[in-house]
């Protein structure tokens, strides 16, 4: 009974983990950061070198350094809301998609001036380095955008979960390297895309999509695809052009057949950024309605690439907190591996567990969304916790359930 010990410990921890994070992380644009504000993350310079850490309390000069270094602006804490825990891995994270950015940004800059992008295969190296050998998976963290530095996150986004897609996928070094390469070139046009089209997001016209892919067509020339003298990977250039034939089109109007593994890869990879970016015009999607979108549209984002991105990504992770179909909210206990819409869940209305992989259950109740602020971070509110206690009886309940679990798994082992 250790490890159901372990498990109950680790429930516990999640329990105080809700009760004591009930707060309301806010983004505050730059020109309204005030003295006294307490940082919610971590600010990073172009070297990836901590500047500011998290619940650093800002002062009139630290407000000046964070406007001068160009930030839209940050997230902070609310007066009396406490740290937000944070992995060692989630830290670095967020520092690698800073130095990513800024690396990305540089090469970009001298591809349009006909220079050569000298650390564009070595920023590569390290994305799959870093992940494109990943063995479990990971929480991705999205950081807020604007229409100035859109290109360059995304692009860095995308890299890192085509980098986790293809090693989930199996696939080669090299081929892991031109794919997160050609993440990072295909959208290169938008930087040159009127400012009044970047400002409406996905709400563009068939006329205005049309001027967006003429901007990606004279960037793509930019890389002079038939002499190559930035030796760009050539299956990389296939997967750019690729991408820019198909723009944002979706459904049959693309013709997929001859796509190569590494477009199909880019295609998912960028649908999943896109939709759970934050942006200051629009809250993020969750990752499990971004991951329930593409699984609806097979047609234009392949099962198989989709099934690697939720081996790759926490859909529904321990901890969370989600809203079900019957109006209940509640806390995911266990997850699912073999299919992330049917956790095991504690409703907190009557403290009672709820397993969703039963199909007598699941018939009548579903998972409707996970509960997330605009950082896609998950959220607890007052009314929810008022629902909920961590009685003894809630405590047996666990118990009791993890025992049953363990039996009937244990065999199922022996039956195989």
């Amino acid at each position: 009974m250790k490890g159901e010990a372990a498990r109950q410990n680790i429930r516990n921890q999640i329990f105080a983990l809700i009760l004591s994070s009930n707060g309301t992380m806010l983004f505050v644009e730059s020109e309204d950061i005030k003295p006294g504000m307490r940082l919610a993350k971590p600010v990073y310079n172009r070297n990836g070198v901590l500047l500011f850490d998290r619940n650093t309390k800002l002062t009139v000069q630290n407000i000046v350094n964070l406007t001068n270094f160009g930030l839209i602006g940050i997230f902070i804490l609310e007066p009396a809301e406490p740290l937000p825990p944070i992995t060692r891995e989630e830290q670095e994270f967020e520092q690698l998609q800073t130095f990513y950015m800024f690396r990305l940004r540089d090469s970009l800059v001298n591809i349009s001036k006909g220079k050569m992008p000298q650390d564009l295969p070595g920023l590569a190296k390290d994305v799959v380095d870093h992940f494109g050998t990943l063995d479990h998976k990971v929480h991705f963290t999205q950081t807020i955008r604007s229409n100035t530095d859109f290109v360059y996150k995304h692009s860095v986004g995308v890299s890192i979960i085509s980098a986790m897609i293809g090693h989930a996928m199996g696939l080669r070094e090299s081929t892991l390297l031109s794919v997160v390469t050609a993440a990072f070139l295909y959208d290169f046009g938008y930087l040159y895309v009127p400012a009044e089209i970047m400002k409406k997001g996905e709400d563009i016209t068939d006329i205005e999509n049309s001027t967006i892919t003429k901007y990606r067509e004279k960037a793509f020339a930019l890389l002079h695809a038939d002499t190559n003298p930035y030796s760009i990977p050539s299956d990389a250039l296939a997967m750019v052009t690729q991408m820019i034939k198909t723009g944002r089109a979706e459904g049959d109007a693309v013709d997929r057949s001859k796509w190569l593994t590494g477009t199909a890869i880019l295609t998912v990879a960028d649908r999943f950024d896109r939709m759970t970016a934050m942006s200051l015009s629009r809250k993020p999607n969750s990752e499990i309605s971004a991951i329930r979108y593409l699984i609806d549209h097979p047609e234009s984002y392949p099962e198989n690439v989709v099934s690697a991105l939720a081996k790759c990504i926490h859909i529904m992770p321990v901890g969370c907190c989600v809203d079900l179909t019957n109006g209940d909210k509640g806390l995911v206990l266990e997850t699912n591996e073999r299919d992330f819409n049917h956790p095991v869940v504690l409703s907190f209305r009557h403290n009672q567990i709820i397993d969703l992989s039963d199909p007598n259950v699941s018939r009548n109740i579903q998972i409707a969304d996970v509960m997330h602020t605009m950082d896609n971070r998950v959220k607890m509110d007052d009314e929810t916790l008022k629902q909920f206690t961590t009685d003894e009886n809630s405590s047996k309940m666990i118990k009791k359930y993890q025992f049953k679990k363990l039996q009937i798994e244990k065999r199922r082992l022996e039956r195989a």
